[in-house]
């Protein structure tokens, strides 16, 4: 799909997803609206994920999402312009509907580029962000200054930074957030958003951003440790 003009694209891909659209676009959207929590801003890859997500998180907790720059961008080429095209709508949206929110946010796969940008832009402009949750994805050098919440799959090592270099993860991971707590799901690629693996997701990221969370540690489901 060509990347001239990203939002038209986006707003095709996303005409048929599930939930009703905050935006004219269609490309901001909410499920469990009528929950009472503060709302969950999430970035997904495709159709499926937001409501398999919605579903484990139950009916209390809104989710706020939209998606990725996948199949935006050629797979040759540099996503950074059209990730920013994206971002600056999402900004403009969220700052209209959603002024004096917090949010923690999340994202899967190719959307931590998107989050971690948008995060930053979000408070730029007086919208709190708490706590971030990255699933199988790689760590752009954007520094949020947030504690991160980080899932990967035990039969996914490709898509897992610290499979490939430990001491190069590390040391981009603290550079970038805050603090980091590392999940290792029994899971391979595309499996993250299946109930089992969603709640599992859900249960530790909300331990995660408790008040009593740990300064420190890893965990498994296989495990899980945080680093601050």
């Amino acid at each position: 799909m060509s990347s001239l003009d990203p939002a038209l694209g986006q707003q095709k891909l996303m005409s048929s997803w599930a939930g009703r659209p905050l935006d004219d676009r269609g490309m901001l959207r909410i499920l469990n609206e009528g929950g009472s929590r503060p709302p969950l801003m999430w970035i997904f890859n495709d159709s499926g994920e937001p409501v398999r997500f919605a579903r484990a998180l139950g009916d209390d907790q809104p989710l706020v999402f939209s998606r990725s720059s996948h199949l935006l961008v050629q797979p040759d080429d540099d996503p950074t312009e059209v990730r920013n095209v994206l971002t600056d709508y999402l900004l403009g949206e969220l700052k209209r509907r959603f002024s004096g929110i917090h949010f923690d946010m999340g994202t899967s796969c190719q959307g931590s580029g998107m989050i971690m940008q948008l995060s930053n832009r979000l408070r730029e402009v007086g919208i709190g962000v708490g706590h971030l949750c990255i699933v199988n994805c790689s760590l752009p050098q954007i520094v949020t200054d947030l504690p991160a919440f980080l899932v990967y799959g035990d039969e996914d090592e490709g898509h897992n930074p610290f499979q490939k270099d430990a001491s190069a993860a590390e040391t981009r991971a603290k550079m970038i957030f805050q603090s980091y707590r590392k999940l290792i799901l029994r899971a391979s690629h595309g499996q993250y958003y299946l109930p089992e693996n969603a709640k599992e997701i859900i249960a530790q990221f909300d331990l995660f951003r408790s008040p009593e969370a740990p300064e420190s540690a890893s965990i498994s489901a296989t495990s899980s440790s945080t680093v601050g």
